[in-house]
This record gives C-alpha cells, structure tokens and sequence, in this order.
C-alpha cells in the first residue's frame, strides 16, 4: 500500500508540472488561421490606411468570389518597438498582421478590451458579397494585440474586429485594463462601426487582391 500510494503521488507531482498555463490568446490560432482553415481560404485587403491607422478586410474566397469574414480597424501604438519595425514595415505594405509577427518569430498575446455587437452597415454587406444582410448584428471584439519574444512583451496594436455571421474566431479571455489601450479601443470600435467604402470599392469586383 505504501509503494502504491508513493507511486500515485509521484504521478500527480509529474502531472502537476506538464500541465500549461492558462494565458489567454498566445499564438495557438491566429484568426487568418481559422478563416483558411474553416473556409478553405484566406487573404488581407487593406481599404484604407494613414496616420497610424488601418482599416482591412480578411476574406475567404478569389476575385469576385471574396467575401469578408472580419473587418478590422488597427490602431498601431506608437512609436513602434524597436524589435517590430522591420515586420511593421512589411505590415505597413499589406502583410497580414498575425501571420507576419509569427514569421518574424514572436509570439502573439490577445488581451480583450470590448466585446459586443455591432449591426452591419453598406460598407459590410457588398465586401461580404451580399452574404449577410444590413443590419445584421455581428459579433465584434476589440483587443490589444501584444508581440512576445526573448522574455519582453510589447504592445503593437488596438484592433476592432466585425465577424461575418457565419466566422467564429478564436477565443481570448484574457483582459487588460490599461486606460491607453481602453482609449484606443474606444476609438477603433467607433470608426469601425462608422467605416464606409470608397466608390470604387462598393463592389466586390472592384477590390484590390
């Protein structure tokens, strides 16, 4: 009996230290991850970007065939670490925002801001090619998107994100409370739920790839 229960509790003991640790969203699936991977397809569109912020659409589908499952309004902290500028810049250029982090080697810590709904507008409805209605809620998130790497972990960006109803994104519980990023969060919510498209980009076979 003595060995028997030596032997469990070693077990346990073993148990207790290969368990993970509970930390939000770091890195497991990015959102471009499960739109390819639910839709069979994924792309990043950006239809507007200056003064620090960007407006994009990731999309499943090709041409004309695209249809938005998140739209995204990116406030970028600023300055930018020293360590993010190179993957900026390619950001900067198109590059999708989680991927092009995870390929530079960091690792990418969610932590939720806002969650809510928002109805879906003009701009909404033709990049999700008429698959959903005007005035439709969408589930939205808001959250600071943390790049992690060597022990340091630093803030990039604020990003509001509008799921077509037919997306479920990953989930991040994980929350932060720091009054910039709560300012910030307030502010991307805002102009995503007032984003509007150029009229060359109304339709979907007018956007760019």
């Amino acid at each position: 009996m003595y060995l028997y229960r030596r032997s469990l509790a070693l077990i346990l003991w073993a148990c207790l230290f290969t368990l993970p640790q509970a930390r939000g969203e770091v890195t497991p699936t990015l959102n471009s991850d499960a739109i390819k991977a639910t839709f069979g397809s994924y792309g990043v569109e950006v239809l507007y970007q200056a003064d620090g912020t960007r407006v994009a659409s990731l999309y499943s589908g090709h041409g004309a065939n695209k249809v938005c499952r998140t739209l995204a309004v990116t406030e970028f902290v600023e300055p930018v670490d020293k360590s993010l500028l190179e993957s900026h810049e390619a950001i900067l250029a198109g590059a999708s925002i989680g991927a092009t982090l995870r390929a530079a080697g960091f690792t990418i810590n969610k932590k939720l801001l806002i969650k809510t709904e928002v109805p879906a507008n003009a701009a909404f409805v033709a990049l999700a090619n008429g698959t959903t209605r005007k005035g439709s809620l969408l589930f939205t998130k808001v959250y600071a998107l943390f790049a992690e790497r060597n022990g340091s972990s630093s803030p990039y960006a604020v990003i509001a994100e509008a799921y077509h109803p037919a997306h479920f994104p990953p989930v991040h519980e994980e929350v932060t409370q720091q009054p910039k990023l709560r300012e910030a969060a307030e502010r991307v919510l805002q102009k995503l739920s007032d984003f509007s498209l150029a009229l060359s980009l109304t339709t979907p076979s007018a956007s760019q790839s």
